[in-house]
């Protein structure tokens, strides 16, 4: 993607009155020099002839009343073509910054959630707020510059025109100057891209003092450290590379600012030493290089921000790159009436590097109309699992069927329906998305009263009155949304982790049970072994690897799956002479 792509895509007609506007516009500005001089030379003429009375225009004399008619309607048509160009390309702008954020939210939702785990939220926003609006500024000032270009381009000519030695020796010290000018500018463009670099890191130290504000609080030197080494120091990083930039710069632009008076300087006093020139002629050339200073100044003041732009534009051409997206067929399609969910020989690998944690093989069955609980130590594999099973994760090798559809590009979106989750990280959204609204007011009131939720949550106009609860509310006001939406295959990742015992007893005993009566397909992710009898399936995972798929008889491999995991603590603890 190039800078000004998005533009053209977007609106090619627009953008082009808005080129040929500005382009006017800069013809006017190259005009009115010309057009003063001529004047002066005519009313000289007319002084030396005979001297007529000036013309009247409320009530002021107006000397060349037809230069000055020409005058006024260039200043006129330059104020209309400049604003038109500038307004027309300023809206298109707001056009593309919108539909580039789309794009981009478009790209996440499809990206797989491996790339979106390892990129991380404090990146994903630090693009969208940081650098499309560089982009698009940067992008914008096009009018601006063209404006100043046609301008500089036409003075050019009329310099042409009043001495061809002159022009030349002007396009030479212009190129000098805007040459040198350069070097400052690439080395300003350096540090800015460093300190785009830690502005990723800064928003990730920012989400950490945020989301972390609890742990941050209990720990004095936790907080202390936290400060220094993570949010202040990558505060003064981003601060120091700024500073360097913007002073490089600033001092690029005020050298820029200088060009046209180094030229005017050198055609004053060296040119007039080499070469012959009339004094009307040199007060003419003053003119036309004291005129072209604006548009010079401008043309190299806009190099920065486009550098900065162009920077942005790399990042964000980045996390295009770094974020594939997933090759699925988009119908909203749902697999019917089906029965069993087999995990044949199913591997999944997260690095291609040797040595790197991999999961399976894995041969498993989960049917409807029954509750599989999957157990396991840190770092066995069950999240991995659970994530194969909602289809979040895509196994490197072998295949998942329900019953005889295999999951492939084809089928994915399709099965994906058919599942609800409830993971550790889950997101509550204020609004019930994606459900119908007739008659489910008085489904979730239903509900709101059977999870406790009554007197801390209403539920109008398909929004829930408040976000504003306790981890274990929060969870049950999940669960409300998870049923509602009525899927084939739910997966619960420890949801009872924050519930007192009435609800954590309501949740296994209850909720669980009737989940399978509607014939659902339930996996839980649990700790809780005195409900280990409810399950139809205990599926225990160890280092990757499925130790046992068993029914009901599972309180052995459970009492030995407990004792070993007590034994291997206890001995952790005794190397650290701690207690447990």
């Amino acid at each position: 993607m190039k800078l000004f792509d998005a533009f053209i895509e977007k609106a090619p007609n627009r953008l082009f009155i808005s080129v040929i506007l500005g382009a006017l516009a800069g013809i006017s500005y190259a005009l009115m020099i010309p057009l003063v001089l001529s004047a002066l030379q005519e009313e000289e003429a007319q002084f030396k002839l005979v001297q007529q009375p000036p013309e009247m225009l409320l009530g002021f004399e107006i000397a060349q009343a037809p230069f000055a008619q020409m005058f006024l309607f260039l200043c006129a048509f330059i104020l209309t073509a400049r604003t038109l160009s500038q307004v027309i390309l300023t809206r298109v702008s707001m056009d593309v910054t919108t539909e580039l954020r789309i794009k981009m939210y478009n790209r996440i939702a499809r990206a797989p959630i491996l790339a979106l785990e390892k990129m991380g939220s404090a990146k994903l926003i630090a693009t969208l707020t940081t650098d499309v609006p560089r982009i698009v500024m940067g992008a914008r000032i096009l009018p601006d510059i063209l404006v100043n270009m046609v301008t500089l381009a036409g003075m050019l000519s009329y310099l042409w025109y009043l001495s061809s030695d002159i022009f030349w020796f002007v396009v030479q010290c212009i190129f000098w100057g805007m040459v040198t000018y350069q070097l400052p500018t690439w080395w300003g463009r350096s540090y800015f891209k460093k300190s785009r670099v830690h502005v990723d890191k800064l928003h990730g130290a920012i989400h950490g003092l945020i989301n972390g504000a609890k742990e941050l609080k209990l720990n004095q030197l936790k907080r202390e450290d936290f400060f220094k080494e993570e949010l202040i120091k990558e505060e003064y990083q981003v601060l120091g590379y700024d500073k360097k930039g913007h002073t490089i710069v600033r001092v690029a632009i005020n050298y820029s600012d200088l060009i046209s008076f180094f030229v005017i300087g050198a055609v004053s006093f060296i040119f007039v030493n080499y070469n012959a020139i009339s004094s009307q002629d040199l007060i003419g050339v003053i003119m036309v290089l004291l005129y072209i200073t604006g548009p010079i100044a401008i043309i190299l003041g806009y190099f920065p921000q486009l550098s900065v732009a162009r920077v942005s534009l790399g990042r964000v051409n980045k996390l295009f790159r770094d974020l594939p997206e997933e090759q699925v067929n988009r119908a909203q399609t749902s697999i019917k009436n089906w029965q069993q969910l087999h995990l044949k020989d199913v591997v999944y690998t997260y690095s291609k590097q040797p040595g790197s944690f991999a999961v399976g093989p894995l041969n498993l069955t989960i049917n409807r109309g029954e509750i599989t609980f999957i157990i396991g130590g840190n770092g066995s594999g069950k999240s991995t699992l659970s994530k194969l099973i909602t289809q979040h994760y895509v196994p490197s090798s072998g295949e998942i069927c329900f019953d005889d559809v295999k999951v492939n590009e084809s089928t994915l979106n399709a099965v994906r329906q058919c599942i609800g989750a409830i993971y550790s990280d889950y997101h509550l959204f204020e609004r019930l998305l994606g459900a119908e609204q007739q008659g489910v007011k008085e489904t979730v009131e239903r509900y709101l009263l059977a999870l406790g939720l009554e007197n801390k949550v209403t539920f109008d106009d398909g929004r829930f009155s408040t976000l504003s609860l306790s981890d274990g509310q929060k969870r049950r006001l999940a669960l409300l949304v998870a049923c509602i939406e009525d899927k084939d295959l739910y997966l619960f990742d420890e949801w009872a982790a924050d519930q007192d015992p009435t609800f954590k007893d309501i949740f296994y005993r209850n909720i669980l049970p009737e989940l399978r009566a509607q014939g659902k397909a339930v996996v839980v992710i649990s700790h809780d072994d005195r409900y280990f009898d409810l399950a139809d399936q205990l599926v225990v995972m160890n280092e990757g690897q499925i130790v046992k798929d068993i029914g009901q008889d599972h309180q052995k491999l459970l009492e030995t799956y407990v004792s070993k995991a007590t034994a291997n603590a206890k001995q952790v603890f005794a190397e650290e002479k701690l207690s447990i």
